[in-house]
């Protein structure tokens, strides 16, 4: 009786010990990719603003963020589109708005709404939008 109750135990053991290692060697989920960021970058453009009569011009270079090659070739077809876009919300701004208090961030944001609707894109691939230099003059 001793003897098959060690067995048993014994079976049981091995059993437990090959269940732990099957799931750390196979069903443990894998590690997650880390997020690889990619840019790609307007020409410098200049814009006149929206104020009137101040003359005001705008110096800027905007630059796409992105987390998924395959969207490089969406942005390289439409890029004649997006930089008419951005020129567009550019002469629509008033510098005001650009000076008010998170003014820079929602030009950014509706920069990136944008783009993202023009590529028929979301929020995890046009990661964000950068604008350097960006100079009002006038």
């Amino acid at each position: 009786m001793k003897k098959i109750l060690i067995i048993v135990l014994a079976v049981v053991l091995v059993l437990v010990i090959a269940g732990i290692a099957v799931f750390f060697l196979f069903l443990r989920t894998p590690a997650e990719e880390p997020i690889v960021y990619s840019e790609y970058t307007f020409d410098e453009e200049y814009s006149n603003l929206a104020d009137e009569d101040s003359g005001k011009i705008i110096k800027y270079q905007v630059t796409i963020e992105y987390t998924n090659e395959d969207i490089l070739p969406l942005i390289e077809q439409n890029a004649t589109k997006i930089r008419n876009n951005i020129d567009e919300i550019m002469r629509s701004t008033l510098s005001a708005d650009i000076e008010a208090t998170n003014g820079k961030q929602k030009l950014r944001q509706r920069i990136q709404d944008m783009i993202i609707e023009t590529l028929d894109s979301d929020e995890e691939t046009i990661t964000n939008i950068y604008i350097q230099p960006f100079v009002v003059q006038g």
